[in-house]
């Protein structure tokens, strides 16, 4: 039996970083110098770590002198990969490639330098690894491969910052491994061929996660420079969840990979197929297996894992079932492994920790202790259960039928039998089901202005000066956590843009699967009041948002107002019925294909809950935008109210779409023009402009979207104005909430139309207050959308003295209720 069967991991070092958490991991070995290595000059090691706040940071495993690189490292989102280069000695660069939550490829040089930045991603970079050359090829440096949440692995040749390939097809995000060449594998024989590994997360179908697959692609490098790449091998579905990490073993040439279902599987690098699966929990157990992040070989029969329930799990291969557990106070993100042969980790703590067999390498008792200490504390947080008096104020099992769920898949907590019972609710079936007991006690409940929340969450919002406003976003459990994010940046006049990061950081707070779920370009950026105090084991941190508040309540505008109304699959079901029968009229001008096309599209915005991991495709936009450019003003309002509600997908409204939604943009005003200079009556005369107008605003949403009517913005808003005496109060309301945004885009980034865009802003405007035909929530808003105006251009502002906007303000106020008149006196400030 090998000694180290009977040799558990044991604390080294505990290494705080720059505070925030480490999500990334790595080595950095300096080549030795000209001439070999020699005692007086050793090579150096070095721990790289990577943070939610987007900060590199080293460790020197000979003083164990930690440096927090801020100055020359910082990126944009949290560093969710790392790399070192290959210390191979075939090449003279030496330094490491982060991948980023922005979606951009970064290289750096030791010195941490700059070296280089690789865009192609079009969302978060998950992984990295590097593809050693086979000697046949002419290229000398090793190629870089990323993984993505946007399905795709690339090949990157870094001397150059070129794409090289691009491995597509990937179900969601994707990890990446490259494996060494072998010769024995070439069809001649004699050359290498070079291999790489890929896994995916797979896709929902309903509830569940499907279709995550194990691929082995070969990657031939030819003469002239190209490079060709061929799956040949496809393993589907033996995890039973997402699979979050690869690593390769150079002692036994086995490939692992951990997934969500809490093992590790030990496959054979050729066929890909498994041969002895690894578990965390044993089988037999009912406890739930943890998911696991990130899996690494020590290189001497030993296996790591991490998991996010705050573990990290030992496996020694010459006895799998035997597993050493290592408890962490929070999410332990990543591991690695040292040189000799030490095991380190990255948790959502802060800190790094190195673990090691070697008894002479131990931490100190105290240091033992504290950590120790530390994971009791976090997980006595999360373990009690809720009290006897917090069970009966709960809702009886035997009275469910009185409680109505809002919405399926609901959770709602009653009191069953003296237990509080977790139960789910089936819109299909109109029941609840039970799924289990509530043995964890939420401390996070609470009432925010006399509302009771399931949870509330503390948001920091930076002010100018260096000041901090302390704000709470409440949550109750099965609630859309976009909807209440929205609802969020509304009340407090928030930035659209950080729409995605306030729902993430709602998810990640309530366990709704944000630690698994790598994707997103966008992220919370997490801040620290107590390093030892993060992440969902040690209570909610806050998440700290920098934007600039004024000193008036009601303006500036700078987020964006909306139309959701419709988003669910009855009302998609009429909007696709009026669609076929129109078709039919039209002649059939919808092929059958891109009516099953429109199905999907419905299907996939109608699940709102599913908006942060469900696609809208290219095709299916286009059919909207055939559509909209070749049906009749008679027929085609269906077609513009199902954009609008497309508009509201994050994946629909991307950057990458806004060709399409362009040539949307374009289409819609004429035919707005078109029904003016017809001045048509009937349904047209009121459909066209109402779907038209709330299309327009809930553009300014997304940053596809936003940037395809900005760019038509003056002719946007002539299309606007010919609507302005409308006789039906729902195209009103549309009309000033279109303004609205404009004025708030306006204000945020002033183009180079700025004259003709702000005069046509502000005349509008003006002629809604003196109409005395708009209702108080187009006024207010209206008037809100001038206070923002005004505030970005002193010249209109003279205007307004000039034409005595005081006195109409102050008559329109009178007439409209409270809040007009709250933001009318903001307004006469501003105007004095």
């Amino acid at each position: 039996m090998d000694a180290k069967e009977d040799k558990e991991f044991t604390l080294s070092k505990s290494i705080l970083t720059d505070g925030s958490p480490v999500r990334s991991l790595a080595y950095l070995c300096s080549p030795p110098p000209p001439g070999g290595a020699n005692n007086e000059n050793p090579q150096n090691t070095f721990i790289i770590s990577g943070t939610e706040e987007g900060i590199i940071s080293t460790t020197d495993l000979t003083s164990f002198e930690t440096n927090i690189h801020m100055e020359t490292t910082k990126h944009e989102h949290h560093i969710t990969a790392l790399k070192s280069t290959p210390n191979d000695g075939k090449h003279d660069f030496v330094g490491y490639a982060t991948g980023c939550k922005d979606a951009l490829v970064r290289i750096f040089n030791k010195e941490h330098k700059l070296v280089r930045t690789l865009a192609g991603h079009e969302k978060a970079v998950t992984s990295l690894s590097w593809l050693i050359l086979p000697s046949n090829t002419k290229m000398k440096y090793p190629i870089l491969i990323s993984g993505s949440w946007d399905g795709t692995a690339r090949l990157w040749d870094v001397m150059n910052g070129s794409c090289i390939a691009n491995l597509t097809g990937h179900e969601n995000t994707v990890n990446v491994l490259g494996l060494p060449p072998l010769s024995n594998l070439s069809d001649d024989g004699n050359s290498e061929v070079t291999r790489i590994v890929t896994g995916s997360a797979g896709v929902a179908h309903g509830n569940i996660i499907k279709d995550h697959k194990i691929r082995i692609w070969n990657v031939a490098f030819a003469e002239n420079g190209t490079v060709t790449t061929k799956i040949i091998k496809t393993i589907e579905n033996d995890h039973v969840g997402p699979i979050r990490g690869l690593a390769f073993d150079s002692l036994t040439a086995m490939v692992y990979s951990c997934s969500n279902d809490g093992s590790v599987k030990v496959r054979d690098a050729l066929s890909g197929e498994c041969v002895t699966t690894l578990e965390s929990v044993p089988i037999e157990t009912s406890a739930q297996p943890p998911m696991l992040l990130d899996v690494v070989s020590l290189n001497n029969g030993m296996i790591a894992a991490c998991s996010e329930d705050g573990n990290a799990f030992v496996w020694n291969m010459s006895r799998i079932d035997k597993v050493q557990i290592i408890p962490h106070p929070n999410c332990v993100w990543a591991v690695d492994a040292l040189p000799n042969g030490d095991l380190v980790t990255a948790c959502h703590d802060g800190n790094v920790r190195i673990f090691t067999l070697d008894a002479t390498r131990h931490a100190s008792a105290r240091d033992i202790s504290a950590l120790s200490d530390a994971v009791m504390e976090a997980r006595s947080k999360s373990s009690s259960g809720p009290s006897a008096e917090e069970i009966s104020k709960l809702p009886r099992w035997e009275e469910q039928a009185n409680h109505v769920g809002r919405s399926d898949g609901q959770v709602q907590v009653f009191s069953k039998s003296g237990k509080a019972i977790a139960a789910q609710w089936s819109a299909v079936s109109r029941t609840w089901i039970e799924v289990g007991e509530v043995m964890g006690k939420n401390d996070n409940t609470g009432t925010i202005n006399g509302v009771r929340y399931d949870h509330i969450f503390p948001i920091e919002v930076d002010v100018p000066g260096g000041g901090v406003q302390n704000l709470q976003i409440g949550y109750n459990s099965g609630e859309n956590p976009f909807t209440t994010a929205q609802n969020f940046i509304d009340e407090h006049m928030l930035d659209q843009g950080y729409l995605a990061q306030i729902a993430d950081y709602i998810r990640q707070r309530v366990g709704q699967g944000s630690v698994p779920s790598l994707g997103g370009s966008a992220d919370v950026a997490m801040t620290s009041t107590n390093s030892g105090n993060l992440g969902p084991a040690g209570g909610p941190s806050p998440m700290n948002i920098d934007v600039a508040m004024s000193s008036y309540k009601n303006f500036p505008m700078i987020s964006y107002k909306y139309f959701d109304v419709g988003a669910d699959s009855k009302t998609l079901h009429k909007i696709m019925g009026k669609i076929r029968e129109f078709n039919s009229v039209l002649n059939n001008n919808l092929s059958p294909s891109e009516i099953e096309l429109l199905d999907g599209l419905c299907s996939t915005i109608s699940a709102t809950n599913r908006y942060h991991a469900t696609s809208i495709s290219d095709a299916e936009l286009k059919v909207i935008q055939k559509m909209t450019s070749e049906w009749s003003i008679s027929h085609v309002f269906p077609a513009l109210d199902l954009a609008r509600m497309v508009t509201l997908h994050p994946d629909a409204s991307k950057s990458t779409r806004n060709v399409i939604w362009n040539d949307i943009i374009k289409d819609v005003q004429k035919k707005c023009r078109e029904l003016k200079e017809r001045n048509m009556e009937g349904t047209p005369s009121i459909a066209i402009p109402l779907t038209a107008l709330r299309l327009f605003a809930n553009c300014f949403r997304g940053v596809g979207t936003r940037s395809s009517v900005t760019s038509q913005l003056f002719d946007v808003l002539k299309c606007t104005e010919s609507f302005a005496l409308s006789t039906n109060k729902n195209v009103r309301l549309a009309l000033s909430t279109t303004l609205l945004n404009s004025a708030s885009f306006f204000n945020s980034s002033r183009g180079s139309e700025k004259d003709q865009v702000a005069d046509m802003l502000f005349s509008s405007i003006v002629n809604i207050l003196k109409s005395d035909v708009y209702e108080a929530e187009a006024i207010v808003r209206a008037m809100v959308a001038l206070g923002t105006l005004l505030l970005a251009d002193d010249e209109l502002k003279e205007r307004a003295k000039e034409l005595n906007l005081i006195a109409t303000i102050e008559l329109v106020s009178n007439r409209h209720g409270q809040k007009a008149s709250a933001v009318a006196s903001e307004l006469k400030i501003v105007l004095q």
